[in-house]
């Protein structure tokens, strides 16, 4: 199954999403952009909730983010 089916088909995660948006959004593709968007509102109209980037404590819950606030300090 390919990118485009599995979009179709809602296989992916909200961090998939995410990662598939950056590349798409790179290389200009259209089609996966809409793809994308259909995805994550199918996932938001059946109840399912994307993981909080941020801890209870406030603080980043990715390596990445935490290395990204320690840069804009």
């Amino acid at each position: 199954m390919n990118r485009i089916e599995k979009l179709k088909n809602d296989v992916y995660s909200f961090e998939e999403l995410d990662t598939l948006e950056k590349n798409a959004t790179k290389l200009g593709d259209s089609e996966s952009l809409a793809l994308i968007e259909i995805s994550r509102a199918s996932k938001t109209a059946k109840g399912e909730k994307p993981k909080s980037t941020v801890g209870e404590d406030g603080r980043p819950l990715t390596k990445r983010a935490r290395r990204e606030q320690k840069t804009k300090r």
